[in-house]
């Protein structure tokens, strides 16, 4: 490839507190096959290595620049960042995918030629919004990045070399919690709905799940108990703390068999099912909150069944 070629499509990446700065018109260079016959997934791949060289060595790397490529239908995010040799959460985080399968409602993808985590600096996705949650700093230890979405320029804090942190991992593969019962089904979902008691809409910050009274209510992640007791609405309760400002609440219940200040494993035995509260039969109320906002449980658990 000529250096002609390389040049006329490179992204000047500036590690001062000044943004990157570009042509209107810029497009980024396309990708049609992820073999190094291609011409352009071959410098891709080529300024990845050296990047990595770089890393252990006295070299300068290559400047930031972004390619497109288009997936096909047997691509994954995977064995696309195993293509390129790039960690997955590089290419998640820059094209604002939640979980590994977001990809088939990508058209198409945006590939940087340089690892590291792109925080965007308004989170819309849940991965985001637990990134920006609990690293306090992380935009202010970024790089000011703008890349073209569209007629926009969204602007991006750059982590070079960056990994996620294991929590960040377990949540962006929708492993991080367990179901909170061993077997149920979730007879109301998080959002709007009609009060079975006052038949009013009012938001549903749960979900609701129908199980026999008396079964096990197992911890969806280890934690430690910050509160128990009994309230009108919910009943007997359980509220657990978990890593990256994550808390899970159980209501509703029959028994409680922990107390304030437990350290509990995932899957512990908490409590059991109950009808206790504002409630019309035996069932969980679940729920799953990060720094104090409710999220929706069925976007993050295993399976809701």
């Amino acid at each position: 490839m000529s250096r002609f070629f390389r040049c006329s499509f490179i992204i000047l990446f500036m590690c001062s507190s000044a943004a990157v700065t570009w042509a209107a018109d810029t497009i980024y260079p396309q990708i049609d096959y992820l073999n190094r016959d291609d011409p352009v997934f071959h410098q891709a791949t080529e300024d990845i290595s050296l990047y990595y060289k770089a890393e252990h060595t006295d070299t300068t790397p290559p400047p930031l620049a972004f390619f497109s490529y288009t997936p096909g239908k047997t691509d994954t995010l995977f064995s696309i960042a195993a293509r390129f040799n790039l960690p997955y959460e590089t290419i998640a985080l820059l094209n604002g995918l939640r979980n590994p399968e977001a990809l088939k409602n990508n058209s198409q993808l945006l590939i940087p030629n340089t690892p590291g985590l792109f925080i965007p600096e308004t989170p819309k996705n849940d991965i985001e919004k637990l990134i920006c949650s609990w690293r306090t700093r992380a935009p202010q230890q970024g790089a000011p990045v703008y890349v073209i979405d569209g007629p926009h320029k969204k602007l991006y804090y750059f982590l070079p070399g960056e990994r996620f942190h294991p929590l960040e991992r377990l949540f962006f593969l929708n492993v991080l919690f367990r179901f909170p019962l061993p077997k149920g089904v979730v007879t109301s979902n998080y959002g709007l709905r009609a009060s079975p008691f006052t038949h009013k809409q009012h938001f549903h910050h749960g979900i609701d799940i129908a199980a026999p009274q008396g079964t096990e209510v197992q911890a969806a992640r280890g934690g430690t108990a910050v509160a128990t007791g009994a309230g009108g609405i919910l009943g007997r309760y359980v509220v657990l703390q978990h890593e990256g400002n994550f808390t899970t609440i159980y209501g509703h219940l029959e028994e409680i068999f922990v107390e304030k200040g437990h350290k509990i494993g995932a899957g512990a035995i908490i409590g059991t099912v109950g009808s206790t509260g504002m409630s019309t039969g035996p069932h969980l109320h679940f729920e799953i909150r990060n720094a104090g906002e409710s999220w929706d449980p069925s976007k993050m658990l295993p399976t809701t069944e």
